[in-house]
């Protein structure tokens, strides 16, 4: 069975600006039939971004990146699943990094994809799998 990944935003970003190792690694999980999604949330987040900055061209590219990609929308299990994580560890003391964290590996843990992100630490407590592809 190929593997399953879901990508942070700055995995995305590291696509986006062409970074040798990011992009590599993308083309070996391609060839090798792995399936990657692309959360709501990092297509958020990407997207903003590129706004923010009126980057027309990376905007361009991004869209038909994204157009690649399994798109597969946040259910409402994710959200209970999300609250009660986060409710957990915030319990014992080991709130997630941020919400947008937290709702990415929940996604990731429904599809049984592996976390690919630079902010290993981000995701280390939420139960998912992680590769960083810019390591």
């Amino acid at each position: 069975m190929a593997q399953h990944y879901v990508l942070d935003t700055n995995i995305v970003t590291g696509i986006l600006k062409k970074d040798a190792r990011v992009v590599s690694r993308l083309r070996q999980a391609l060839a090798a039939n792995a399936m990657i999604a692309l959360s709501p949330v990092v297509f958020y987040e990407v997207k903003r971004g590129l706004l923010k900055k009126d980057a027309h061209k990376q905007m361009g590219f991004f869209e038909k990146l994204a157009n690649t990609f399994q798109w597969d929308d946040l259910q409402r299990p994710d959200w209970d699943s999300a609250a009660q994580i986060w409710a957990a560890a915030t319990r014992v003391g080991h709130s997630p990094s941020s919400d947008a964290d937290l709702l990415i590996a929940t996604h990731a843990r429904r599809l049984n994809a592996v976390v690919v992100t630079d902010n290993e630490r981000h995701f280390a407590r939420l139960g998912v799998q992680i590769e960083n592809w810019l390591a």
